[in-house]
């Protein structure tokens, strides 16, 4: 299973909302993790992350977006393909370490049915 593709991101803010609205939602202490089927692209997942203003300044939201995008890359060549990822940074993630992020990230994966 060798997937040595760029991941490729979600920018536009419909497939945010359509996440939101009609994906199933998986919670945890410091991410939320949304899944959608991709139904346009079959072949390949789009992977969104956000963090909102009240999380902190600029450099702190920037900050817990590269933990998150360092704890999915880990798991990036097992997801299966197909969907529209979104997640969502909670309070505790700012100031979280990576290797807690990827353990609770394997967990939503796994609950999602997505690994």
């Amino acid at each position: 299973m060798e997937k040595t593709r760029r991941i490729q991101t979600l920018k536009e803010n419909h497939l945010f909302s359509r996440a939101y609205r009609k994906g199933r939602c998986f919670s945890g202490k410091y991410v939320a993790l949304y899944v959608l089927n991709n139904n346009r692209d079959k072949d390949l997942n789009k992977l969104g992350i956000t963090v909102s203003k009240n999380r902190g300044n600029a450099v702190k939201r920037n900050r817990a977006k590269r933990i998150i995008r360092e704890a999915y890359r880990v798991f990036h060549p097992f997801i299966k393909e197909g969907h529209i990822i979104v997640i969502v940074a909670r309070q505790p993630c700012v100031e979280a370490h990576v290797s807690v992020v990827v353990s609770e990230l394997e967990v939503l994966l796994s609950n999602a049915a997505l690994l």
